[in-house]
């Protein structure tokens, strides 16, 4: 395999992750180091609470072309990611998790990125390891998301991903301060690929997401990323009141025409209740929005990074340059 002249840069989240932080590593370095002239892996430690400090501080005194970033506080993985392809130089950005995303397949991503000129998602070919629910609830959210965000993405897809410097470019003019990266990456419009791969689990038990979990994360995107559940409640509403308005046309019916009309407390607190039952519903799905709509008037930074450390070395190729020396 002949080494490559381009710039290829690997973001990798952390959180506790001090048992597999150092294997994984040089598993990774020796892969780009085979493949690539000029490469940079940026790790971005998510406050973790174990070694994982000391372990990325061992790894930077060993390595070169390696950085390490450690946020304020837990924001999550996917703000991790953020952080790091934040500051990222690359030509193709690779992100990719040290739990189970095995660092042999970043050749395969990379290049399918450089060839698309879009977006490589990884999707796995095992089943996950969470539970029962949880994965029934997951292609559900999947299938929902489908028609409510308007991409369309494999039940399988992962956090395992490459993107070209165009299509990070296009994704740093969005201003969500809610950041889903495999949304972004599929919205920017440009061309999507989708890799198979087997994950490699780095520890057992693997970690998983509690049920509750996953539904907030779910809700939280559809809410911040689509307002077609705020035009679905809004027509569910409109309906309603049309049936409303059926239902006091009958009842203005029954009182010209009927001598005796009967006191009809059952369909009246029917009425009541399907009435309250969307009202209700509707101010739930509004509370939702204002919700979001709040956040983001905030104006919060997504993350706050509390340390930045670098190898001695932060340049593979000493003599190479990424700028020109005078103009043409």
């Amino acid at each position: 395999m002949s080494i490559a002249s381009y710039f290829v840069s690997v973001v990798v989240p952390l959180r506790d992750d001090a048992d597999i932080l150092e294997p994984f590593v040089d598993e990774l370095v020796e892969v780009l180091r085979a493949g690539w002239q000029n490469y940079e892996v940026v790790l971005v430690d998510d406050a973790s609470r174990d070694g994982t400090r000391q372990v990325a501080q061992k790894l930077l005194q060993r390595h070169e072309c390696l950085r390490y970033l450690r946020l304020s506080r837990r924001f999550g993985v996917e703000a991790a990611m953020v952080a790091g392809l934040d500051g990222v130089i690359g030509d193709v950005a690779v992100v990719l998790q040290p739990e189970s995303d095995p660092p042999a397949m970043l050749p395969r991503f990379v290049e399918a990125a450089r060839k698309s000129g879009g977006v490589v998602f990884g999707v796995r070919t095992t089943p996950s390891e969470q539970g029962w629910l949880y994965r029934a609830l997951h292609r559900r959210f999947a299938r929902l998301s489908a028609s409510m965000l308007e991409f369309d993405l494999p039940d399988e897809a992962t956090l395992f991903m490459a993107f070209t410097r165009q299509v990070l470019n296009a994704m740093g003019q969005y201003k969500d301060k809610s950041r889903a990266l495999r949304i972004f990456g599929a919205l920017v419009g440009f061309s999507r690929e989708f890799m198979p791969y087997a994950p490699v689990p780095r520890r057992r038990p693997v970690r998983t997401k509690s049920v509750r979990q996953g539904i907030e994360h779910g809700v939280s995107l559809i809410v911040t990323n689509s307002t077609r559940p705020l035009r679905l409640v809004a027509l569910l509403g409109l309906g309603a009141s049309g049936l409303n308005a059926a239902y006091l046309l009958y009842v203005l019916g029954i009182a010209l025409f009927k001598p005796h009309v009967a006191e009809g407390w059952a369909t009246l607190s029917a009425s009541i209740s399907g009435m309250f039952l969307f009202l209700f519903l509707i101010l739930a799905v509004l509370c939702e929005y204002v919700g979001r709509l709040l956040e983001e008037s905030r104006d919060r930074p997504l993350y706050f990074v509390a340390e930045e450390q670098c190898s001695s070395v932060l340049v593979a190729d000493a003599m190479r340059r990424n700028v020109v020396h005078e103009s043409a």
